[in-house]
């Protein structure tokens, strides 16, 4: 029975490092053909190490495997944290060890009948999770796309994990006689393994539950922005010539804002949240054009002095719809975004922009990316008054405005990352 015990022990303690790994520390899998090869190696060398040299081992060489899968499955930069959450794998140890030692004790039972029984049962349930489970599986994943851990839940798995060690090797020990009862385990051990372990569910219970918090959010987030994007979408359909002109604008913007980020540009501006709500902003931008008319808006030919004087105000009359809205809806990041977006994107670098005639460092970042985004979607796109410019030819004129029209990072940044905008062009296509 010890025998049996140790095999089903090594097993399960395999199945739930991995699963530790994906579902607890959101670390990411490798390729699948990839994934598949180190399961299999994992395998073998884990049952080969079982049978020469025991449990411990077999455990040692699980683990190491999932060390391997970290490292190997994340950037080089992050590399590092992967290594030092392998300390939080041992979490398994400091709910497993109290629950195959401590009740025995406490019940008078026979440990290994007792350790067969509940090996037994989560060996089913993770063959049941494993074979059959594939809408568990896919709840999990879901819920945890685009989800990282934060810092304090790091910390807290890792002393989970140190904590799981301590009372593991504490207690573990008394696993290989016939009747833990028979073992001189304090009372006060038993007792506190069991607050341990308390506790580390705890830490377990709360990534889940950060998990689906971050999984409604992000619903949330998603229903605001296709709410945004079909408003926007309304506003866009007054004028007859700019067809996915919001979609486009969005994305340029996004490639524009990460090229910024990763040169380490305006490194204290441009977090993972400004970029986000900028994106989301983004389509927002010609929202004042509602009250622009459609003999304006629809021109075919060149306008007025006086016509286009009116259409100017749309940079102006966007920012008081906003702040409106913003007024009612309370204080939301991306509406900040969108106001100074909508006002400030006609600005120009030298100052002979419009509404309000401010240079360099008056405009807003988030602006001075969209000047850049929104001007060159207009080139390449189809209007009503002219046929679209060829990708290169926009591609020099936004550079020959550099320092003029545009803030020269901007203009940088779109420099480098030319064929990432010529890709999005071509998927989102030009009309």
């Amino acid at each position: 029975m010890e025998y049996v015990c140790d095999l089903l022990e090594t097993v399960i303690a395999s199945i739930s490092f991995f699963m530790i790994k994906k579902y607890i520390l959101l670390e990411k899998d490798l390729p699948r053909k990839q994934q598949g090869l180190l399961f299999l190696i994992a395998a073998v060398l884990t049952g080969t190490v079982f049978f020469i040299f025991g449990k411990t081992a077999a455990e040692v060489v699980c683990a190491a495997a999932v060390v391997v899968n970290i490292v190997l499955a994340r950037k080089k930069p992050y590399k590092l944290m992967g290594l030092i959450m392998i300390f939080a794998l041992p979490i398994v140890n400091g709910i497993m060890v109290p629950l195959m030692v401590v009740p025995p004790y406490l019940l008078s039972v026979s440990g290994y009948l007792w350790q067969l029984a509940v090996y037994s049962i989560l060996g089913a349930a993770f063959l049941l999770f494993i074979v059959l489970g594939k809408k568990w599986r896919r709840k999990f994943v879901i819920n945890t796309v685009n989800r990282n851990l934060s810092i304090t839940e790091r910390i807290m798995l890792i002393v989970g994990g140190i904590i799981s060690t301590v009372f593991s090797l504490k207690i573990g020990r008394t696993t290989d006689a016939e009747s833990v009862s028979e073992l001189d385990i304090k009372e006060f051990v038993a007792i506190s393994s069991l607050f341990a372990a308390a506790m580390i569910a705890a830490f377990v219970v709360m990534v889940i539950q950060g998990n689906k918090r971050s999984y409604v959010l992000r619903k949330y987030t998603n229903m605001q922005s296709h709410i945004i994007t079909t408003m926007a979408d309304i506003i866009e359909n007054r004028d007859e010539s700019t067809g996915g002109h919001i979609r486009r604008t969005a994305k340029y913007v996004e490639i524009l804002a990460k090229e910024l980020q990763h040169q380490g540009k305006y490194a204290d501006i441009l977090t993972n949240q400004y970029i986000s709500d900028m994106v989301m902003a983004a389509p927002l931008h010609d929202i004042g054009k509602i009250h622009i008319p459609d003999a304006v808006l629809n021109k075919p030919g060149r306008l007025t002095d006086e016509e286009f004087d009116l259409m100017k105000t749309h940079t102006t009359a966007g920012k008081e719809l906003l702040q409106k809205a913003k007024g009612d809806l309370g204080e939301i990041h991306y509406l900040n975004m969108a106001i100074e977006m909508a006002a400030y994107h006609h600005e120009w670098q030298n100052g002979k922009g419009y509404p309000y005639g401010v240079s360099n460092e008056d405009i807003p970042l988030c602006a001075k990316i969209l000047a850049v985004a929104d001007v060159f979607d207009a080139l390449t796109s189809k209007r009503i008054y002219k046929d679209p410019l060829p990708f290169q030819k926009a591609f020099s004129i936004i550079r020959e405005e550099r320092e003029t029209h545009f803030d020269a990072d901007v203009v940088d940044a779109f420099i480098v990352s030319s064929e990432k905008i010529k890709a999005a062009l071509d998927d989102f296509g030009a009309e």
